[in-house]
């Protein structure tokens, strides 16, 4: 067979390829931080791309740029920074993570971050040691007590977007769904003043009450990336963001889905009220009807009207 690399096609991100009977022709689903998801036909003889179907480029998204740094201990971090257009001077700005912890970052369309970025707060979305697409070595690289510099990570992004020059440090904020949601809680209270404010979606606040209410087969995934619920009690209780909550200081948005059963909302409660005791300003978004993710349209446009609203209450420059 004779194997011809095709030209590189009109978009950031290729999510899926099909290929025709024939051979003649791939179906291609694509995206870009500017364009939501749409089909592009690509006639494999000649090498040629022809828009099929989508909405088309919006005109006011905002692109993305690779941005490539190390960590303290020397690994290479990669992250996409998404600068918001017509802001003079360093901008807010919110680091948002990723879930998994085997997920990767990509620049494909985010509605959430296209509309932070046009209210002028810009987005630096990371890979931090754990991701997938770096090969194994990285994926591996947060097991366990390792997981600590994976916290650590956090903090070293938020340095690296200050050195840029895109970003105001005293107007950081960080974010973050399921995995994103537990880094977000353990980055707030291992660096208390780094933050202005948070955002947990769907994370895990304590490794003891969630292997308690997981799924089994989940809890039985988990104990090789972050320690068994019995044999590894110590870890589990020092990597545990609820058991340090006496360090949170930023406030805290809690989003969580009612009926999830991969973690529990019970976990979400837990931080809500852990805060709230604290008087730490904390609110809970509770979505009755959704599990670990929110699929309905109407809560996904709450999901944003809040996220925005609550990064921009806690992001405003401080009064002189």
């Amino acid at each position: 067979a004779h194997v011809r690399p095709l030209p590189r096609p009109p978009a950031d991100v290729v999510t899926s390829v099909r290929v025709a009977w024939d051979g003649r022709t791939a179906v291609l689903a694509a995206e870009s931080p500017e364009e939501p998801s749409h089909v592009l036909l690509c006639d494999l003889t000649s090498g040629t791309y022809r828009y099929a179907a989508g909405a088309g480029r919006l005109p006011v998204a905002a692109g993305a740029e690779l941005l490539r740094f190390p960590a303290r201990d020397g690994l290479e971090l990669a992250a996409w920074l998404y600068r918001p257009a017509h802001v003079h001077g360093p901008a807010p700005f919110v680091v948002s993570l990723h879930g998994g912890p085997e997920d990767q970052e990509r620049p494909t369309f985010n509605p959430l971050y296209q509309n932070l970025l046009a209210a002028g707060i810009g987005v630096l979305a990371p890979n931090v040691r754990g991701s997938g697409g770096y090969g194994r070595a990285f994926r591996r690289a947060d097991d366990l007590a390792l997981r600590f510099r994976a916290v650590e990570d956090v903090a070293d992004c938020a340095a690296a977007l200050v050195r840029t020059g895109a970003a105001d440090p005293s107007r950081l904020a960080c974010m973050g769904w399921s995995y994103g949601g537990y880094l977000t809680l353990a980055a707030l209270v291992t660096h208390p003043r780094l933050f202005r404010a948070g955002v947990n979606m769907s994370g895990i606040a304590d490794f003891e009450t969630f292997y308690a209410r997981t799924e089994p087969w989940i809890a039985a995934a988990a104990v090789s990336e972050y320690g068994h619920p019995e044999a590894d009690r110590d870890l589990l209780h020092a990597l545990s963001p609820l058991r340090a909550f006496d360090r949170l200081a930023a406030p805290l948005l809690v989003v969580h889905g009612a009926q999830d059963t991969n973690v529990p909302v019970h976990e979400a409660r837990q931080a809500f009220g852990a805060a709230r005791a604290r008087g730490v300003p904390c609110d809970l978004l509770l979505f009755e009807d959704e599990g670990h993710e929110f699929r309905n349209r109407a809560n996904r446009i709450s999901l944003v009207s809040k996220v925005l609203n609550w990064l921009d209450e806690h992001l405003r420059p401080s009064p002189h």
